[in-house]
This record gives structure tokens, sequence and C-alpha cells, in this order.
């Protein structure tokens, strides 16, 4: 099954032609662009909880949620922008993005299409997450599969606000290594079979684990950490 987030549609206006020595009208006055309007995270105990679990913006899919991550003393701006199918995102503390009918059980593999757009400092890391449950509560849980410059993966399980590393980062080959000359992009899967669940880029597998180490029945969708300029194209599940 393939999800898209959206479809664009541009239409466009034919003048009328001009009698003979009939003057050009005046041109009309530039239509003004509004810039998106940042998502301002603040850490506050009275809306933190509220606000990190469900929150929604202009620039971010319909039917789509983002997850922020809880930080003590972090204030940045968020910004989705929709791009040809895609999002571009920009800046912001790490979060979550999903929709709430995206679910997978047993066997299935779930797909995007990530470009970095620009170097991050400190260099920073995006990519995949599945078996996602409890999204909107302090007991979140999930399973996740992030790369970076440098050609580096990480495999984690996020269970509430703590974090186990089940792969620390790792190098290998199928993965860009920098920015240097322009946006990295890589196609990321996890596979998820009854026996394994794999982990590949860009068509080459990097890695692969036993079943069961890391959730995998539950919701699926991208994850973005913080301070990075990322396109994220739509999230595919195979089923």
């Amino acid at each position: 099954m393939t999800r898209s987030f959206f479809a664009l549609v541009v239409m466009t206006a034919v003048p009328h032609a001009l009698a003979i020595g009939q003057s050009v009208p005046a041109a009309p006055a530039a239509a003004s662009v509004v810039a998106p309007k940042p998502i301002v995270w603040s850490r506050d105990p009275k809306v933190d909880s509220a606000f990190i679990a469900n929150y929604s913006a202009p620039g971010i899919p319909a039917g789509y949620r983002l997850r922020i991550d809880p930080q003590t003393r972090y204030t940045t701006s968020l910004r989705y922008t929709r791009n040809a199918g895609a999002v571009l995102v920009k800046g912001g503390p790490g979060h979550i993005m999903y929709s709430p009918t995206d679910t997978a059980s047993g066997s299935y593999s779930v797909t995007t299409t990530v470009s970095q757009r620009a170097r991050s400092k400190p260099k920073d890391a995006y990519g995949l997450f599945v078996g996602g449950r409890s999204l909107t509560t302090s007991k979140q849980t999930y399973g996740y599969f992030l790369i970076r410059e440098g050609g580096e993966y990480l495999v984690k399980v996020r269970d509430a606000d703590s974090m186990r590393v089940i792969i620390d980062w790792t190098r290998h080959r199928a993965i860009p290594m920098d920015t240097a000359r322009g946006a990295i992009t890589a196609s990321l899967a996890i596979l998820v079979a009854p026996d394994s669940t794999r982990f590949v880029v860009n068509g080459q597998q990097v890695a692969s684990l036993p079943a069961g180490v890391i959730p995998s029945s539950g919701i699926a969708g991208v994850r973005v950490n913080k301070d990075l300029q990322v396109r994220v194209a739509p999230v595919r599940i195979a089923r």
C-alpha cells in the first residue's frame, strides 16, 4: 500500500489578445508571499505534555502528527514546507512524524527517501521508525533506524523518555559520506519478517537483527533529529 501526502494542481490563465492600437495594461501588483510560521517550542511544564505528544501546524500533511522530543531549556523553531509530494523540514528539536493509520505487523516493509540539504553542526541523523505504540502518551515506544553524515547508521529503541542503543554508530559503504558536493540522498528501508528485522540503505542491507530485538508491531513513520535541513518523501508500507 502506498500513501501520498498530497497532490499539487497548478492552473495557468491565458491573457486575452490586444486589439490593434490598444495600449498594454499595467502589470498587476505582485502577490505578497507569506512566509511559513515557525513552530516554536520552549519547555514549559504546564504545556509540554500536550504540546509534544500531538502537534499540528501549517506544512504538516493533513492527517499526520508530530511528537517532539522532551528537552530541557531548549528553544528553537521548526519549519515544515510542502515540496512536490514531500516535505522540507528545517531546524527544530528532534521529533517523529507519523499518521496514526500507518500501522503494520507481521511481515512488511517500510520505506522512504530522504535528502539532506546542508551540513549540520554537530552532525545529526534522520531515518525511519517502526513498532510505534502509545505515541501520544508518556509511555511511547518504538524502534528506529537512522543515518548521518560520515556514512554511518544507528539502531535504537525508545521506551518512554529513555533510549537504548541496539547497534551503535557504524560505518557502511552504502551510506553517503557528506554534503560537500550537494545534498545527500538516501533510500531507506526496514524489512520486517517472522525471524528478523533488516535495515537497508540504497538497496544494500547494512544490518540485520533477530525478530523481537526492536518493536515491530505498531505505527511506522519518519524521525528527524534536531537542527537539520532535509527533504522527506512519503513513507510507504508494503505488506
